[in-house]
């Protein structure tokens, strides 16, 4: 039976990216807030996107993933995106077929998927394993945002959202990041996301930590595989202290988080775990046979994860 695989990925980061310092007005945060932000959560600069629109950054990430293998393109049948925050355009416009007449996609099937926030990510990764192995085409994974009033970025308590954008192919054929595992889980007591009650809010910040590591777990199971076999998690870049918590809960050691991008350019949503993944990977830290997966915590207590053969 053909098993889906990830078989490449790409990412468009903005090339500006202020310091914590230099957004601190903008943000509307106190010394205080700022020093837990850079000391405590591992945060120092911001990606911020000022010309491109949402489907343009999509546009350069899909633009550098096929650059030098267009026959990647020609496979497609279905497109999946999703953003964590609403995305607006123009009444009838279509912002994908641009870059479906560059790359010869015009047949694909579009889909948009955004109810789980964050975790938003491993769903689509399971849509697109399903996909792939009942249909055999291939599938392209998009994740991107772009916040559109700078107070908005801030997150309180937690992170600071970044503007990104990143692209991957799941196909039947890849010859390694084959799914493994799969799972996404929801926890609907806390449902109005950041226009929660301030009790509602505190106890999905104090307790977010057992539902990844609780999804982590399950994915685990499913493979029938144990949390020492992990090679890496390659995470949201929420904060640093979310991982170290997961990390003492989880029992896996804290370094085995793999979070490159998290200070350089803050917490991009669902394009965080591509985005470290395709570090690690242009970086040939996997070897044939590792099991790495994506991790992921949505507002609203929702969870995923992934688990990939390399």
């Amino acid at each position: 039976m053909p098993m889906a695989g990830l078989s490449h990925v790409a990412g468009y980061i903005p090339a500006e990216r202020p310091s914590l310092y230099e957004l601190r007005e903008a943000l509307e945060i106190s010394e205080a807030e700022l020093r837990i932000l850079i000391q405590s959560h591992g945060l120092r600069r911001i990606a911020v996107e000022n010309k491109l629109r949402v489907h343009e950054m999509i546009g350069v990430a899909v633009d550098l993933l096929f650059e030098g293998r267009a026959e990647l393109a020609g496979g497609i049948g279905l497109i999946l995106c999703t953003s964590t925050f609403p995305t607006f355009v123009p009444y009838l416009f279509d912002p994908f077929a641009g870059m479906q007449r560059k790359w010869g996609m015009e047949r694909a099937e579009v889909r948009f998927v955004s109810q789980l926030n964050c975790a938003s990510l491993n769903f689509l990764f399971r849509l697109a394993r399903l996909w792939t192995e009942r249909r055999g085409s291939a599938v392209l994974v998009l994740a991107a945002d772009k916040m559109g009033l700078p107070r908005s970025r801030y997150l309180q308590d937690s992170t600071v959202s970044a503007d990104a954008a990143a692209a991957a192919v799941v196909t039947n054929t890849a010859a390694c990041n084959r799914i493994v595992g799969s799972a996404v889980q929801s926890n609907a007591s806390v449902y109005n996301s950041m226009q929660a009650s301030p009790e509602e809010y505190a106890w999905f910040q104090n307790t977010f930590t057992v539902g990844l590591v609780k999804v982590l777990r399950d994915v685990l199971q499913q493979a029938g595989v144990t949390a020492e076999r992990l090679r890496y998690v390659f995470p949201a870049n929420v904060n640093r202290g979310t991982w170290q918590r997961v990390a003492d809960a989880s029992g896996i050691p804290l370094e085995r988080f793999y979070f490159p991008t998290m200070a350089e350019i803050g917490h991009a949503h669902n394009a965080d775990p591509l985005l470290n993944a395709e570090h690690a990977l242009r970086h040939g830290m996997l070897q044939p046979g590792d099991l790495f997966a994506t991790l992921t915590v949505g507002m609203g207590s929702t969870f995923g994860c992934t688990l990939f053969r390399h």
